[in-house]
């Protein structure tokens, strides 16, 4: 009378557990990947909403926005942020136009430098020459990408900030 095996020889175990490994390190690094991938489009929409902000700041104070370039509270360069509160402190007493551009400027940036590594922003204004009323605003922001620039193995553009920039008229 015959006997049969029932069971798996332990190499069957061995080679069921190796294909299931492989797979499993396959599906963690598509979740790493998956995962700098959400975390570079989060700080791209932070950097889109902030830029809206600004342009909305600008249209609720044009008085002090469409002025001539010169004299724009509005016009920074790629700086940071002062370090302390403007003064006057808009958000506790009413300011002038230019103490409120002053006010949202420094918000604005500040807000940049929390929100996006190595935020930094920049507006320019170009004034319409024929009425001197509407005014054509960029505003730029630039922030560090390179977690997710080096997961994805790009080392040409890691260290290259990343820039948004958005054109309006006021």
């Amino acid at each position: 009378m015959k006997q049969t095996i029932r069971g798996f020889t332990l190499i069957e175990v061995m080679i069921a557990m190796l294909v299931m490994s492989l797979g499993l390190l396959g599906i963690a690094a598509t979740l790493v990947t998956a995962m700098h991938s959400a975390t570079s489009n989060y700080l791209k929409q932070q950097a889109v909403q902030t830029t809206y902000d600004m342009a909305d700041r600008m249209r609720s104070n044009f008085k002090a926005a469409s002025t001539p370039n010169s004299s724009n509270p509005y016009i920074v360069a790629l700086t940071p942020p002062a370090a302390g509160t403007p003064s006057p402190d808009c958000s506790a007493t009413t300011c002038t136009p230019a103490n409120m551009a002053a006010y949202d400027v420094w918000q604005w940036q500040t807000a940049l430098k929390n929100d996006l590594p190595g935020g930094l922003g920049s507006i320019s204004v170009v004034p319409d020459p024929a009425t001197n009323t509407r005014a054509q605003v960029t505003i730029t922001v630039q922030w560090s990408d390179q977690p997710a620039q080096a997961t994805f193995n790009n080392p040409a553009t890691a260290a290259t900030p990343v820039t948004f920039s958005v054109i309006t008229q006021l």
